[in-house]
């Protein structure tokens, strides 16, 4: 457990490409309609935003991080931190490319970290130390044009990834945030993207992956940091994610968008803070808290896991576009 001494997620907006696929009809033409029926049925995911041809996830990333950015005075930014695989160049940096595009300054830190599904929560932690480091809020950005890296001849990916970017304002303030990691390079192979660029991934061994060690890993985290009033784990697969909520007793606090947005990657964990709602209310509670305490949590390629509980602002702001 490691823990920051204060860290508040100011506010979280998100951007998906305006153009939605069909699964049961796109994997109907390659696998026939009974296994296109099955795969849907056992993904839970139905349609999928897909990127337009020459959109990537800088072109997604960059309205988001205008939105979280509205009304800061850019001398009140102390970084940007971008979560991201699938940036085309090898550098420059994609948070490099955003602090020119919104005008940041020069002092700002900028840099990627490169990771896929557990990468939120990391991006969290990265944030939270550079805000409390400068004073200053930090940008993190976390999206990934998946479409490009998919087999269009395996239904397993196909059927699966998503493209969105997402962009969180943090500060460091408010009350401490607690973080965990989990690391097995051993299982490596189990999802990765390859020198030629392709996702593959072993979707049971994904799938014992979470039903095993991470259930452990979140059942160990909890109670160390107690019952939080909102779940937002990756959204993997909808029927996983519900077992997990279900394993874990947080079935009433979980929040999910790949019932509309499939698996767009890591930032399927702040693209559904992103699109939430009204808040939930904690169980036995009359009213929702006015700083309500998340568990966030990522878990896959890597094999990697990563969970932070942190507080968002009294007057959170959120919101997802289309592009």
């Amino acid at each position: 457990m490691i823990e920051l001494p204060a860290l508040t997620v100011e506010s979280v907006f998100g951007c998906v490409p305006a153009r939605a696929t069909d699964n049961l009809s796109l994997l109907t033409d390659l696998v026939g309609r009974t296994k296109a029926e099955s795969i849907v049925q056992a993904t839970g995911f139905a349609t999928r935003r897909v990127a337009a041809e020459g959109q990537g996830v800088f072109d997604l990333a960059l309205p988001a991080a205008r939105r979280a950015l509205a009304g800061v005075s850019p001398a009140d930014v102390g970084g940007v931190v971008a979560v991201t695989f699938s940036h085309p160049d090898r550098f420059p940096a994609l948070a490099i490319r955003l602090q020119h595009a919104l005008g940041l300054p020069q002092d700002v830190a900028a840099f990627d970290l490169a990771l896929a599904c557990s990468g939120y929560p990391y991006g969290l932690y990265v944030a939270g130390q550079l805000a409390a480091a400068t004073g200053k809020q930090v940008l993190l950005v976390d999206g990934d044009v998946q479409s490009a890296h998919v087999d269009a001849s395996d239904p397993n990916t196909l059927a699966v990834m998503g493209d969105a970017a997402t962009a969180t304002r943090v500060s460091a303030t408010g009350g401490p945030a607690r973080f965990a990691f989990r690391t097995d390079g051993a299982g490596a192979d189990v999802l990765c993207c390859g020198a030629d660029g392709k996702i593959r991934m072993d979707g049971f061994g994904v799938f014992r992956f979470v039903a095993g060690p991470v259930t452990e890993f979140l059942r160990a985290f909890l109670a160390e940091t107690g019952t939080p009033d909102l779940f937002v784990p990756h959204q993997a697969n909808m029927y996983m994610v519900r077992q997990l909520a279900k394993s874990l007793n947080l079935s009433d606090q979980l929040l999910t968008s790949g019932e509309q947005y499939a698996n767009p990657g890591s930032c399927s964990v702040p693209l559904t803070l992103a699109r939430s709602g009204e808040t939930p209310l904690p169980p036995g509670e009359g009213r929702a808290p006015a700083r309500p305490r998340a568990l966030l949590a990522g878990f896959g390629a890597g094999l990697s896991a990563a969970a932070v509980s942190v507080e968002l602002a009294e007057n959170f702001e959120r919101g997802v576009e289309e592009l």
